[in-house]
């Protein structure tokens, strides 16, 4: 289990627990909000039926964060812990980096299918994440993918075009998403936060070469 704690200046906590190895099922959910439906703001590539699932699995899942801090100012100073099975992180943020943390846990860990990609991360979360850390972790746990492909066999992508596509794909998926949160919740806490989210997926996918480039400095940096 992953717990989030947002520790506010008045004296008020907000405490969320995320199971990694959670159910990645919501197909028997016949009720939710209007803005949750499938059909409400859909993205335009989801493979999911409206009839078979009436509701976007993210949203279900989001449903209660985006309630929490809808009325709460993206720039609100705030102490959030986070506690993993390993360790603990401390860090004092303002309110939409902490949201887009969590937010991201979520969403990488529920029953869209175009985030299954994204639960091996989820099992090694790295709150607070800079663009550089998040993008280093995607490429090593995409490229240790591609050697076991090799292992078994398969053909594997040394060059990184599926990890792009990936991207490319989670962009509109971020996109639909932004649309939908703001369509029912008017606050920029939650907006802000899954804009973020989108803006380092458009990055990765836009300038992966020039991002790799960075790393490259410090990975041969003794060579």
């Amino acid at each position: 289990m992953i717990e989030y704690h947002f520790c506010f200046d008045d004296g008020v906590e907000l405490r969320y627990v995320v199971d990694p190895d959670r159910a990645t099922s919501s197909k028997t959910v016949r009720e939710g909000p209007s803005w949750a439906k499938l059909g409400h703001q859909k993205c335009q590539h989801c493979p999911l039926n409206d009839h078979e699932q009436p509701f976007c699995p993210p949203a279900l899942d989001l449903q209660q964060l985006a309630r929490d801090f809808q009325n709460m100012p993206a720039h609100r100073k705030v102490l959030v812990r986070v506690m993993t099975p390993e360790r603990e992180y401390v860090k004092r943020v303002m309110l939409e980096e902490g949201v887009r943390s969590l937010m991201g846990l979520i969403m990488a860990t529920s029953a869209c299918p175009h985030f299954s990609e994204l639960r091996a991360n989820a099992r090694h979360h790295l709150p607070f994440a800079s663009q550089e850390e998040s993008i280093l972790r995607s490429v090593s746990s995409y490229l240790v993918k591609q050697m076991f492909i090799m292992r078994e066999g398969g053909e594997p992508d040394w060059q990184l075009k599926g990890l792009v596509k990936l991207n490319e794909e989670l962009q509109l998926v971020n996109h639909a998403f932004w649309q939908r949160l703001i369509s029912a919740f008017q606050n920029d806490s939650n907006s802000k936060a899954l804009l973020g989210f989108f803006n380092l997926s458009s990055s990765l996918s836009l300038t992966l070469e020039a991002q790799l480039a960075k790393l490259r400095a410090h990975v041969l940096k003794s060579e």
